[in-house]
Protein backbone atom coordinates (compact mmCIF):
# COMPACT_ATOMS: atom_id res chain seq x y z
CA UNK A 1 0.00 0.00 0.00
CA UNK A 2 2.67 2.28 0.81
CA UNK A 3 4.11 1.90 -2.36
CA UNK A 4 1.03 2.55 -4.58
CA UNK A 5 0.45 5.77 -2.13
CA UNK A 6 3.92 6.66 -3.27
CA UNK A 7 3.66 6.26 -7.02
CA UNK A 8 -0.13 7.96 -6.64
CA UNK A 9 1.65 11.03 -5.20
CA UNK A 10 4.47 11.05 -7.88
CA UNK A 11 1.70 11.05 -10.76
CA UNK A 12 -0.51 13.81 -9.69
CA UNK A 13 2.88 15.80 -10.08
CA UNK A 14 3.88 14.73 -13.07
CA UNK A 15 -0.13 14.71 -14.42
CA UNK A 16 -0.24 18.73 -13.41
CA UNK A 17 3.75 19.27 -14.93
CA UNK A 18 2.52 17.09 -18.06
CA UNK A 19 -0.97 19.16 -18.50
CA UNK A 20 -0.85 22.70 -19.07
CA UNK A 21 -4.21 23.24 -17.17
CA UNK A 22 -5.65 19.99 -15.81
CA UNK A 23 -9.44 20.65 -14.37
CA UNK A 24 -11.81 18.66 -13.08
CA UNK A 25 -15.66 19.30 -12.66
CA UNK A 26 -18.05 17.47 -10.19
CA UNK A 27 -14.87 16.01 -7.98
CA UNK A 28 -16.93 16.32 -4.89
CA UNK A 29 -19.61 13.42 -6.32
CA UNK A 30 -16.38 11.27 -6.54
CA UNK A 31 -15.36 12.22 -3.03
CA UNK A 32 -18.31 11.74 -1.52
CA UNK A 33 -19.05 8.44 -3.37
CA UNK A 34 -17.67 5.51 -1.72
CA UNK A 35 -17.86 1.68 -2.87
CA UNK A 36 -19.02 -0.44 -3.81
CA UNK A 37 -18.93 1.67 -6.82
CA UNK A 38 -17.95 1.35 -10.49
CA UNK A 39 -16.40 4.19 -12.40
CA UNK A 40 -17.47 4.28 -15.89
CA UNK A 41 -14.98 6.54 -17.99
CA UNK A 42 -14.47 6.91 -21.67
CA UNK A 43 -11.05 5.98 -23.27
CA UNK A 44 -9.12 8.00 -25.73
CA UNK A 45 -5.76 8.10 -24.74
CA UNK A 46 -4.76 4.24 -23.51
CA UNK A 47 -2.55 4.28 -20.54
CA UNK A 48 -3.16 7.87 -19.88
CA UNK A 49 -6.77 7.53 -18.84
CA UNK A 50 -6.69 5.32 -15.67
CA UNK A 51 -3.92 7.46 -14.17
CA UNK A 52 -5.84 10.44 -14.53
CA UNK A 53 -8.83 8.86 -12.83
CA UNK A 54 -6.94 6.96 -10.00
CA UNK A 55 -4.88 10.24 -9.13
CA UNK A 56 -8.89 11.44 -8.42
CA UNK A 57 -9.28 8.83 -6.01
CA UNK A 58 -8.98 8.61 -2.28
CA UNK A 59 -9.37 4.44 -2.49
CA UNK A 60 -7.27 2.48 -3.97
CA UNK A 61 -8.62 1.36 -7.61
CA UNK A 62 -9.04 -1.84 -9.15
CA UNK A 63 -8.65 -1.79 -12.94
CA UNK A 64 -10.50 -4.02 -15.93
CA UNK A 65 -7.68 -4.16 -18.38
CA UNK A 66 -7.27 -6.11 -21.85
CA UNK A 67 -5.93 -9.68 -21.22
CA UNK A 68 -3.37 -9.99 -23.78
CA UNK A 69 -1.30 -7.88 -21.63
CA UNK A 70 -1.09 -9.80 -19.19
CA UNK A 71 1.34 -12.47 -19.46
CA UNK A 72 4.54 -13.82 -16.87
CA UNK A 73 6.45 -11.00 -16.28
CA UNK A 74 3.49 -8.57 -15.97
CA UNK A 75 0.52 -10.53 -14.23
CA UNK A 76 2.86 -9.91 -10.63
CA UNK A 77 2.35 -6.11 -11.07
CA UNK A 78 -0.99 -6.01 -12.37
CA UNK A 79 -2.12 -8.33 -9.29
CA UNK A 80 -0.16 -5.40 -6.66
CA UNK A 81 -1.76 -3.32 -8.84
CA UNK A 82 -5.53 -4.78 -8.86
CA UNK A 83 -6.12 -5.61 -12.38
CA UNK A 84 -8.48 -7.39 -13.50
CA UNK A 85 -8.25 -9.30 -16.70
CA UNK A 86 -11.14 -9.83 -18.87
CA UNK A 87 -10.85 -12.05 -22.41
CA UNK A 88 -11.31 -11.78 -25.98
CA UNK A 89 -11.24 -15.07 -27.97
CA UNK A 90 -7.90 -14.26 -29.44
CA UNK A 91 -6.17 -13.83 -25.62
CA UNK A 92 -7.13 -17.79 -25.02
CA UNK A 93 -5.42 -18.77 -27.61
CA UNK A 94 -2.71 -21.02 -25.55
CA UNK A 95 -5.68 -21.42 -22.72
CA UNK A 96 -7.19 -24.41 -21.91
CA UNK A 97 -9.79 -22.76 -20.76
CA UNK A 98 -12.84 -20.59 -23.52
CA UNK A 99 -12.62 -16.88 -22.85
CA UNK A 100 -16.35 -16.97 -21.39
CA UNK A 101 -14.98 -19.29 -18.69
CA UNK A 102 -12.11 -17.01 -17.98
CA UNK A 103 -14.21 -14.35 -18.28
CA UNK A 104 -16.66 -15.89 -15.64
CA UNK A 105 -13.69 -15.86 -13.34
CA UNK A 106 -13.27 -12.23 -14.24
CA UNK A 107 -17.26 -11.21 -13.02
CA UNK A 108 -16.69 -13.40 -10.37
CA UNK A 109 -13.56 -11.03 -9.38
CA UNK A 110 -15.59 -7.89 -9.70
CA UNK A 111 -18.24 -8.80 -8.02
CA UNK A 112 -15.79 -10.00 -4.56
CA UNK A 113 -14.77 -6.97 -5.09
CA UNK A 114 -17.29 -5.00 -4.92
CA UNK A 115 -18.73 -6.82 -2.05
CA UNK A 116 -15.65 -5.44 -0.22
CA UNK A 117 -16.95 -1.78 -1.11
CA UNK A 118 -14.11 -2.02 -3.72
CA UNK A 119 -13.80 0.39 -6.29
CA UNK A 120 -13.27 -0.52 -9.74
CA UNK A 121 -12.47 1.43 -12.91
CA UNK A 122 -14.16 0.34 -16.31
CA UNK A 123 -13.79 1.83 -19.82
CA UNK A 124 -16.95 0.57 -21.67
CA UNK A 125 -16.04 1.43 -25.17
CA UNK A 126 -13.53 -1.77 -24.63
CA UNK A 127 -11.15 0.39 -26.99
CA UNK A 128 -9.09 2.92 -27.04
CA UNK A 129 -9.36 6.04 -30.00
CA UNK A 130 -8.13 9.51 -30.16
CA UNK A 131 -11.08 10.97 -31.22
CA UNK A 132 -14.12 13.47 -29.86
CA UNK A 133 -16.39 10.29 -30.00
CA UNK A 134 -17.91 7.89 -27.70
CA UNK A 135 -18.12 4.45 -29.02
CA UNK A 136 -20.91 1.82 -28.50
CA UNK A 137 -20.96 0.62 -24.79
CA UNK A 138 -20.41 -2.68 -24.17
CA UNK A 139 -22.99 -4.56 -21.56
CA UNK A 140 -20.05 -6.00 -19.59
CA UNK A 141 -20.19 -2.97 -16.71
CA UNK A 142 -23.90 -3.50 -16.85
CA UNK A 143 -24.03 -6.95 -15.94
CA UNK A 144 -20.83 -6.92 -13.17
CA UNK A 145 -23.00 -4.45 -11.40
CA UNK A 146 -26.34 -5.95 -11.53
CA UNK A 147 -24.75 -9.47 -11.49
CA UNK A 148 -23.01 -8.38 -8.06
CA UNK A 149 -26.28 -7.09 -6.70
CA UNK A 150 -28.67 -10.18 -7.19
CA UNK A 151 -26.10 -11.63 -5.36
CA UNK A 152 -26.86 -9.66 -2.40
CA UNK A 153 -30.51 -9.68 -3.47
CA UNK A 154 -29.68 -5.57 -4.18
CA UNK A 155 -29.01 -4.24 -0.82
CA UNK A 156 -25.57 -4.09 -1.90
CA UNK A 157 -25.31 -0.82 -2.87
CA UNK A 158 -23.55 -0.19 -6.11
CA UNK A 159 -23.19 3.00 -8.05
CA UNK A 160 -22.10 3.59 -11.23
CA UNK A 161 -20.29 6.64 -11.91
CA UNK A 162 -19.92 7.87 -15.05
CA UNK A 163 -16.63 10.30 -15.76
CA UNK A 164 -15.74 11.94 -19.30
CA UNK A 165 -11.86 13.02 -20.22
CA UNK A 166 -11.75 15.70 -22.43
CA UNK A 167 -7.64 16.01 -23.85
CA UNK A 168 -7.18 19.31 -26.07
CA UNK A 169 -4.78 17.17 -27.75
CA UNK A 170 -4.13 14.06 -26.13
CA UNK A 171 -0.85 13.33 -27.77
CA UNK A 172 0.86 16.52 -26.90
CA UNK A 173 3.07 17.72 -23.57
CA UNK A 174 1.41 20.88 -22.24
CA UNK A 175 -1.98 20.18 -23.95
CA UNK A 176 -5.31 20.60 -21.94
CA UNK A 177 -7.52 17.91 -20.21
CA UNK A 178 -10.96 18.67 -18.93
CA UNK A 179 -12.02 15.72 -16.39
CA UNK A 180 -15.83 15.74 -16.18
CA UNK A 181 -17.98 14.10 -13.50
CA UNK A 182 -21.30 13.24 -14.47
CA UNK A 183 -24.43 12.01 -12.00
CA UNK A 184 -23.86 8.81 -10.63
CA UNK A 185 -26.66 5.59 -10.95
CA UNK A 186 -28.02 3.42 -8.57
CA UNK A 187 -28.16 0.24 -9.34
CA UNK A 188 -30.73 -0.99 -6.69
CA UNK A 189 -33.15 1.34 -9.16
CA UNK A 190 -32.83 -2.14 -11.70
CA UNK A 191 -34.23 -4.83 -9.09
CA UNK A 192 -37.65 -4.91 -10.23
CA UNK A 193 -37.04 -5.62 -13.77
CA UNK A 194 -33.77 -7.05 -13.48
CA UNK A 195 -34.06 -11.32 -14.05
CA UNK A 196 -30.86 -13.46 -13.97
CA UNK A 197 -32.09 -14.89 -17.44
CA UNK A 198 -33.08 -11.71 -19.11
CA UNK A 199 -31.12 -9.05 -21.28
CA UNK A 200 -33.74 -5.95 -20.56
CA UNK A 201 -32.15 -4.74 -17.24
CA UNK A 202 -28.75 -5.34 -18.52
CA UNK A 203 -29.77 -3.60 -22.31
CA UNK A 204 -31.47 -0.99 -20.14
CA UNK A 205 -28.61 -0.08 -17.76
CA UNK A 206 -26.17 0.18 -20.62
CA UNK A 207 -28.36 2.29 -22.66
CA UNK A 208 -28.71 4.70 -19.47
CA UNK A 209 -24.60 4.63 -19.34
CA UNK A 210 -24.54 5.77 -22.62
CA UNK A 211 -26.57 8.38 -21.89
CA UNK A 212 -24.98 9.71 -18.89
CA UNK A 213 -21.54 9.54 -20.31
CA UNK A 214 -22.32 11.21 -23.51
CA UNK A 215 -23.62 14.06 -21.23
CA UNK A 216 -19.95 14.45 -19.56
CA UNK A 217 -17.97 14.57 -23.36
CA UNK A 218 -17.69 16.35 -26.24
CA UNK A 219 -18.93 14.00 -29.39
CA UNK A 220 -18.74 14.76 -32.85
CA UNK A 221 -20.08 12.08 -35.48
CA UNK A 222 -17.16 12.11 -37.90
CA UNK A 223 -13.84 13.39 -38.65
CA UNK A 224 -15.53 16.01 -41.32
CA UNK A 225 -17.81 17.21 -38.68
CA UNK A 226 -15.01 17.47 -35.71
CA UNK A 227 -12.42 19.48 -38.45
CA UNK A 228 -15.62 21.98 -38.88
CA UNK A 229 -16.21 22.05 -34.88
CA UNK A 230 -12.71 22.63 -34.90
CA UNK A 231 -12.02 25.43 -37.40
CA UNK A 232 -14.90 27.51 -35.50
CA UNK A 233 -13.46 27.23 -32.48
CA UNK A 234 -10.28 27.88 -33.79
CA UNK A 235 -11.59 31.32 -35.22
CA UNK A 236 -14.47 32.38 -32.89
CA UNK A 237 -14.48 30.64 -29.43
CA UNK A 238 -12.24 33.80 -27.88
CA UNK A 239 -15.14 36.13 -29.51
CA UNK A 240 -18.01 33.74 -27.90
CA UNK A 241 -16.40 34.06 -24.81
CA UNK A 242 -16.28 37.52 -24.87
CA UNK A 243 -19.59 37.76 -25.45
CA UNK A 244 -21.28 35.36 -23.31
CA UNK A 245 -18.70 36.84 -20.40
CA UNK A 246 -17.48 33.16 -19.70
CA UNK A 247 -14.03 32.43 -18.06
CA UNK A 248 -11.88 31.45 -20.96
CA UNK A 249 -9.35 29.83 -18.48
CA UNK A 250 -12.31 27.70 -16.26
CA UNK A 251 -12.54 24.41 -18.92
CA UNK A 252 -16.14 24.09 -17.97
CA UNK A 253 -17.33 27.33 -19.84
CA UNK A 254 -14.72 25.89 -22.82
CA UNK A 255 -17.08 22.66 -22.61
CA UNK A 256 -20.76 24.16 -22.80
CA UNK A 257 -19.55 26.37 -25.23
CA UNK A 258 -18.00 23.47 -27.78
CA UNK A 259 -21.12 21.31 -27.10
CA UNK A 260 -23.48 24.56 -28.23
CA UNK A 261 -21.41 24.98 -31.41
CA UNK A 262 -21.88 21.36 -31.84
CA UNK A 263 -25.40 21.37 -31.60
CA UNK A 264 -25.31 24.88 -34.24
CA UNK A 265 -23.30 22.95 -36.73
CA UNK A 266 -25.76 20.22 -36.87
CA UNK A 267 -28.87 22.63 -37.04
CA UNK A 268 -26.91 24.26 -40.20
CA UNK A 269 -26.46 20.58 -41.44
CA UNK A 270 -29.90 19.57 -41.28
CA UNK A 271 -31.55 22.95 -42.22
CA UNK A 272 -28.77 25.04 -44.09
CA UNK A 273 -26.15 22.83 -45.49
CA UNK A 274 -25.22 25.25 -48.14
CA UNK A 275 -24.52 28.44 -45.97
CA UNK A 276 -23.12 25.72 -43.95
CA UNK A 277 -20.40 24.18 -46.83
CA UNK A 278 -19.94 27.96 -48.06
CA UNK A 279 -18.51 28.82 -44.57
CA UNK A 280 -16.47 25.76 -44.22
CA UNK A 281 -15.01 26.67 -47.72
CA UNK A 282 -14.32 30.04 -46.79
CA UNK A 283 -12.92 29.09 -43.03
CA UNK A 284 -10.63 26.68 -44.79
CA UNK A 285 -9.31 28.39 -47.59
CA UNK A 286 -8.37 31.42 -44.99
CA UNK A 287 -6.52 28.84 -42.33
CA UNK A 288 -4.81 27.42 -45.23
CA UNK A 289 -3.26 31.06 -46.12
CA UNK A 290 -2.30 31.47 -42.71
CA UNK A 291 -0.40 28.57 -42.46
CA UNK A 292 1.26 28.76 -45.55
CA UNK A 293 2.51 32.62 -44.44
CA UNK A 294 3.65 31.32 -40.98
CA UNK A 295 0.89 33.63 -39.76
CA UNK A 296 -1.79 33.43 -36.50
CA UNK A 297 -5.14 34.96 -36.81
CA UNK A 298 -4.48 36.62 -33.59
CA UNK A 299 -2.72 39.08 -35.49
CA UNK A 300 -5.46 40.67 -37.35
CA UNK A 301 -7.48 41.55 -33.82
CA UNK A 302 -4.30 43.63 -32.91
CA UNK A 303 -3.23 45.31 -36.39
CA UNK A 304 -3.96 48.62 -34.55
CA UNK A 305 -1.43 47.91 -31.98
CA UNK A 306 1.11 45.51 -33.94
CA UNK A 307 4.12 47.61 -33.37
CA UNK A 308 3.30 47.84 -29.46
CA UNK A 309 2.56 44.35 -28.91
CA UNK A 310 6.13 43.45 -31.22
CA UNK A 311 7.85 46.22 -28.92
CA UNK A 312 6.61 44.86 -25.38
CA UNK A 313 7.63 41.04 -26.56
CA UNK A 314 10.75 41.86 -28.31
CA UNK A 315 11.80 43.63 -24.49
CA UNK A 316 10.50 40.63 -22.29
CA UNK A 317 12.40 37.94 -24.72
CA UNK A 318 15.35 40.25 -24.47
CA UNK A 319 15.05 40.64 -20.65
CA UNK A 320 14.22 36.82 -20.08
CA UNK A 321 17.30 35.76 -22.58
CA UNK A 322 19.66 34.93 -19.97
CA UNK A 323 17.11 32.71 -17.85
CA UNK A 324 16.19 31.27 -21.11
CA UNK A 325 19.57 29.89 -22.03
CA UNK A 326 20.55 28.55 -18.62
CA UNK A 327 16.89 26.89 -18.25
CA UNK A 328 17.57 25.25 -21.33
CA UNK A 329 21.14 23.97 -21.12
CA UNK A 330 19.80 22.65 -17.59
CA UNK A 331 16.26 20.80 -19.31
CA UNK A 332 16.67 20.23 -22.67
CA UNK A 333 18.24 16.74 -22.60
CA UNK A 334 15.61 15.43 -20.12
CA UNK A 335 12.70 17.24 -22.27
CA UNK A 336 13.54 16.19 -25.63
CA UNK A 337 14.79 12.70 -24.44
CA UNK A 338 10.85 11.27 -23.62
CA UNK A 339 9.55 12.00 -27.13
CA UNK A 340 12.51 10.42 -28.29
CA UNK A 341 12.14 7.35 -26.77
CA UNK A 342 8.60 7.15 -27.12
CA UNK A 343 8.61 7.55 -30.80
CA UNK A 344 11.60 4.41 -30.54
CA UNK A 345 9.27 2.46 -28.25
CA UNK A 346 5.83 2.32 -30.05
CA UNK A 347 4.79 3.43 -33.39
CA UNK A 348 1.31 3.82 -32.33
CA UNK A 349 0.82 7.65 -31.80
CA UNK A 350 -1.99 6.70 -28.95
CA UNK A 351 0.77 5.42 -26.47
CA UNK A 352 3.24 8.57 -26.66
CA UNK A 353 1.80 11.14 -24.15
CA UNK A 354 1.41 8.49 -20.89
CA UNK A 355 5.31 6.76 -22.55
CA UNK A 356 6.69 10.10 -22.67
CA UNK A 357 5.12 10.89 -19.38
CA UNK A 358 6.75 7.90 -17.88
CA UNK A 359 10.06 8.36 -19.43
CA UNK A 360 9.60 11.94 -17.73
CA UNK A 361 9.32 11.03 -14.28
CA UNK A 362 12.92 8.53 -14.22
CA UNK A 363 15.09 11.48 -16.92
CA UNK A 364 14.11 14.47 -14.65
CA UNK A 365 15.56 13.67 -11.17
CA UNK A 366 18.31 11.50 -12.36
CA UNK A 367 19.31 14.61 -14.99
CA UNK A 368 18.70 17.05 -12.26
CA UNK A 369 20.52 14.55 -9.62
CA UNK A 370 23.05 14.68 -12.07
CA UNK A 371 22.93 18.31 -12.30
CA UNK A 372 23.28 18.94 -8.69
CA UNK A 373 26.25 16.67 -8.38
CA UNK A 374 28.57 19.07 -10.28
CA UNK A 375 27.14 22.52 -8.95
CA UNK A 376 27.91 20.90 -5.39
CA UNK A 377 31.72 19.08 -6.68
CA UNK A 378 32.01 23.02 -8.27
CA UNK A 379 31.15 25.48 -5.12
CA UNK A 380 30.98 22.68 -2.05
CA UNK A 381 28.44 24.52 -0.53
CA UNK A 382 25.44 23.19 0.04
CA UNK A 383 23.01 26.31 0.24
CA UNK A 384 24.28 26.45 -3.24
CA UNK A 385 23.54 22.85 -4.14
CA UNK A 386 19.52 23.21 -2.72
CA UNK A 387 19.07 26.83 -4.06
CA UNK A 388 20.05 25.67 -8.04
CA UNK A 389 18.03 21.98 -7.46
CA UNK A 390 14.76 24.40 -6.76
CA UNK A 391 15.85 26.55 -9.45
CA UNK A 392 15.47 23.84 -11.65
CA UNK A 393 11.61 23.32 -12.71
CA UNK A 394 11.18 27.16 -12.38
CA UNK A 395 13.73 27.29 -15.26
CA UNK A 396 11.94 24.16 -17.17
CA UNK A 397 8.90 26.33 -17.06
CA UNK A 398 10.25 29.46 -18.00
CA UNK A 399 11.68 28.13 -21.13
CA UNK A 400 8.07 26.93 -22.32
CA UNK A 401 6.99 30.06 -21.75
CA UNK A 402 9.59 31.38 -23.92
CA UNK A 403 9.19 29.32 -26.43
CA UNK A 404 5.44 30.35 -26.83
CA UNK A 405 6.42 34.32 -26.37
CA UNK A 406 8.95 33.60 -28.92
CA UNK A 407 6.45 32.02 -31.37
CA UNK A 408 4.19 35.02 -31.01
CA UNK A 409 6.55 37.20 -31.58
CA UNK A 410 7.99 35.16 -35.15
CA UNK A 411 4.59 35.49 -35.93
CA UNK A 412 4.14 39.56 -35.19
CA UNK A 413 7.57 40.25 -36.89
CA UNK A 414 5.69 38.21 -40.18
CA UNK A 415 2.68 40.30 -39.87
CA UNK A 416 4.34 43.66 -39.64
CA UNK A 417 7.21 42.31 -42.42
CA UNK A 418 4.26 41.35 -44.86
CA UNK A 419 2.15 44.62 -44.26
CA UNK A 420 4.88 46.47 -45.12
CA UNK A 421 6.39 44.63 -47.75
CA UNK A 422 2.46 43.03 -49.40
CA UNK A 423 -0.13 45.41 -48.17
CA UNK A 424 -2.36 44.12 -50.77
CA UNK A 425 -1.86 40.41 -49.73
CA UNK A 426 -2.84 41.68 -46.07
CA UNK A 427 -5.77 43.80 -47.19
CA UNK A 428 -7.07 40.73 -48.54
CA UNK A 429 -6.70 38.34 -45.49
CA UNK A 430 -8.33 40.76 -43.44
CA UNK A 431 -10.79 41.42 -46.07
CA UNK A 432 -11.54 37.46 -45.96
CA UNK A 433 -11.60 37.70 -41.84
CA UNK A 434 -14.19 40.28 -42.19
CA UNK A 435 -16.78 38.30 -44.43
CA UNK A 436 -15.71 35.09 -42.26
CA UNK A 437 -16.88 36.78 -39.04
CA UNK A 438 -19.64 38.31 -40.59
CA UNK A 439 -21.05 35.01 -41.93
CA UNK A 440 -20.56 33.53 -38.42
CA UNK A 441 -22.24 36.42 -36.75
CA UNK A 442 -25.40 35.75 -39.33
CA UNK A 443 -25.32 31.82 -38.64
CA UNK A 444 -25.64 32.46 -35.30
CA UNK A 445 -28.03 35.10 -35.11
CA UNK A 446 -30.47 32.65 -37.02
CA UNK A 447 -29.50 29.71 -34.93
CA UNK A 448 -30.35 31.55 -31.68
CA UNK A 449 -33.70 32.78 -33.34
CA UNK A 450 -34.97 29.23 -34.91
CA UNK A 451 -33.27 27.55 -31.13
CA UNK A 452 -35.78 30.49 -29.26
CA UNK A 453 -38.74 29.78 -31.73
CA UNK A 454 -38.55 26.02 -30.87
CA UNK A 455 -38.60 25.89 -27.40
Amino acid sequence: MLLYTLLKFILKVALRIFFRRFQVDGLEKLRRTNGPLILAVNHPNTFMDPLIIATLVRQRVAFIANGSIFNRFTRPIFSYFHVIPVYRKKDTAHSTLSPAELNKRTFQRCYDYLETKGTIMIFPEGTSEIERRLREIKTGTARIALGAESEHEFNLGVQILPIGLNYSDPTHFRSEVFINIGTPIQVQDFKESYRPDSFEAVATLTDLIQQRLTETVIITEDAEEDSLVLQVEKLYKNQLFDELLLNRKIKKHEFGLIKQLINAVRYFEKHHPEQLKSLQIKMTNYLDSLKKLRLSDRVFTQTQRLYDHFGSTLLSLLLGFPFYVIGLITNYIPYILPSKIARLISLDISYRAPIMMTVGILLFPIFYGFEAFIVHSLFQQHWITVAFVACLPLLGYFVLWYWDRLTRLSHLWQALRLFRQKPSLMESLTSERAKIFKALEDAKRLYLTNSKSTD
